[in-house]
């Protein structure tokens, strides 16, 4: 029989695989480091599951935790917090972001979900290990792969439902404005977006959404450049995109505007968190 520990470096084995295999983050997105990486609030704009195989993740205020080698991090969608990642000899963690509708409507709740963490199940781990068969079969056919990912995921999903940890995944039953925007920018994050396209596509006033944006404290092109800024921080950490090239995927025409974006909303800049690496 295979130990806890064992399967843990089976699933770090997979991960280096997956690192070689494709600039993709599909249909798992491996996170690395080999020097200290301290990142200023991030965000987790999906309900998101994160198994820590090496190293430890320091989250600091408001949670001051650490989550150590063979835990699992459960993130509420929408949290914000700063982190580090410390690596023993490495640091490598897997990050499962889920569709919202993953988990049935019965666990919707009306109060606020907190971050949480615990240890990893064996079957939580079996079914992880699974996935990165899919990471294989999308280089040849990636629609039957995508399909296949959005049935795992749900089992996934429906798993932690059964061992009742899916608390800190649960949503609100009520999509906010900013959620609906969320939905219609993360598309494709280097588009061209003006508001007037998005108050059509979402049926709405310019001055009706700017209204409930403000009363959710927060704006379309706050919303817009934090997206994009997310975006290239899973870029510089889970691939090889030069820095160029993730600037234009996250809407920026020019590297040095990104990057001075950059350190200015996470306090490090792409070159330092790429040489962590």
């Amino acid at each position: 029989m295979i130990s806890g520990q064992q399967r843990l470096h089976q699933l770090w084995l997979h991960s280096q695989q997956l690192i070689k295999l494709s600039p993709e983050r599909f249909p798992v997105a491996v996170f690395h480091c080999r020097s200290i990486q301290t990142l200023h609030k991030v965000r987790f704009y999906q309900p998101t599951l994160l198994l820590v195989l090496k190293g430890t993740k320091r989250i600091a205020e408001p949670y001051n935790q650490d989550c150590d080698q063979g835990n699992l991090l459960l993130i509420p969608q929408d949290s914000e917090f700063p982190f580090s990642n410390l690596p023993d000899d490495v640091y490598t963690a897997l990050v499962i972001c889920f569709d919202p509708k993953d988990f049935p409507s019965r666990t919707t709740t009306d109060s606020t979900p907190v971050l949480d963490q615990c240890q990893a199940d064996d079957r939580i781990l079996i079914l992880i290990e699974q996935l990165f068969s899919l990471a294989n079969m999308a280089q040849t056919d990636r629609e039957l792969a995508t399909n296949l990912w959005q049935q795992r995921r749900q089992e996934l999903a429906g798993l932690l439902t059964h061992l009742k940890l899916d608390g800190p995944l649960k949503v609100l039953p009520e999509e906010t404005w900013s959620q609906k925007l969320i939905n219609v920018l993360q598309r494709d994050l280097s588009a061209d977006w003006q508001l007037v396209d998005i108050c059509k596509t979402l049926a709405t006033s310019e001055s009706n959404l700017r209204r409930r944006l403000k009363e959710e404290n927060t704006g379309f092109r706050d919303l817009l450049e934090d997206l994009r800024l997310t975006q290239g921080l899973d870029l510089l950490q889970t691939t090889q995109l030069p820095v160029n090239q993730i600037a234009l995927e996250c809407g920026y025409q020019s590297a040095s505007r990104f990057s001075e974006r950059f350190k200015k909303r996470f306090r490090t800049s792409p070159r330092e968190l790429r040489q962590a690496r």
